[in-house]
């Protein structure tokens, strides 16, 4: 059966000097709690790719704190190569987190190969459970089902958030779910649609957790038109779609500021 979790992907929360706002943190969390099931700090609507190493610490290390034993915290590791995340899986594992989710080496052109190679070298060197983001906006490549299959059949591998450039079809989510790995929708507008997932991973969590509990059930069209129409009113579908939940946040005085990583390295 579908396990219907929402995880966040949270944002990160600047202050004015562009260190990781504690305070924040915490209200973000303690808004989203009732709803959802765990968070996600540092994935790509939190900047992942982006944070210096002290704010992934820091980010990471007040989701823990406010998340508390009740929810799961699985830290995102958005970087550029392989050694980069064996690297950044060890300071993980040293702060008490138990999963990670990873996406692919950022290189255009890589081959499937050597995606599948990506996440054999991390699941060998990290005893942490592993989950797996495919995208292609960041990494520049995708994995494609094939591959996402073999990478599921890893032992520790318990999770894929799947942002795929073409629609997944029910039977390939089911063939994933087989090897007991958790589907969780990565895009706003497959939400509450015909696809039977675990669950859901999406930045529109940040902004509405209880309509995201909601939308984890398939065929539900007027719940999916409501998310597309948050989704458009809140421009999830730009490149700096993050930047416009933060600024949402900072409006409802859950973030002390709308500050980007980018805007706080000038």
């Amino acid at each position: 059966m579908p396990k219907h979790q929402v995880l966040v992907p949270l944002v990160t929360p600047l202050d004015a000097n562009a260190n990781v706002c504690r305070q924040s943190v915490k209200q973000l969390i303690q808004a989203c709690k009732p709803s959802v099931e765990g968070f996600i700090p540092c994935l790509t609507s939190g900047e992942g790719w982006n944070l210096s190493s002290q704010q992934w610490t820091d980010m990471l290390s007040y989701t823990l704190e406010f998340a508390g034993e009740t929810h799961r915290v699985i830290v995102g590791i958005e970087l550029p190569t392989t050694a980069q995340v064996i690297e950044r899986a060890e300071l993980a594992q040293a702060l008490g987190v138990k999963e990670i989710m990873v996406t692919s080496p950022f290189e255009k052109g890589l081959t499937q190969q050597q995606m599948l190679a990506h996440y054999h070298a991390i699941h060998a060197h990290s005893p942490l459970d592993l989950l797996v983001y495919n995208e292609a906006a960041l990494s520049g490549n995708e994995k494609n089902f094939e591959t996402l299959l073999s990478i599921a059949r890893l032992e520790r591998v318990t999770g894929l958030k799947d942002s795929p450039s073409q629609d997944r079809t029910q039977t390939q989510i089911n063939s994933i779910r087989r090897e007991g790995v958790d589907y969780f929708i990565g895009w706003e507008r497959q939400l509450a649609s015909s696809l039977v997932s675990d669950g859901n991973v999406v930045s529109l969590a940040n902004l509405e957790p209880a309509l995201c509990r909601v939308a984890c059930r398939a065929y539900q069209p007027e719940v999916a038109d409501l998310v597309n129409e948050l989704s458009e009113a809140f421009s999830l579908g730009e490149d700096d779609w993050y930047a416009h939940v933060k600024r949402e946040l900072a409006a409802r005085g859950v973030l002390s500021t709308s500050l980007t990583t980018q805007e706080g390295a000038r």
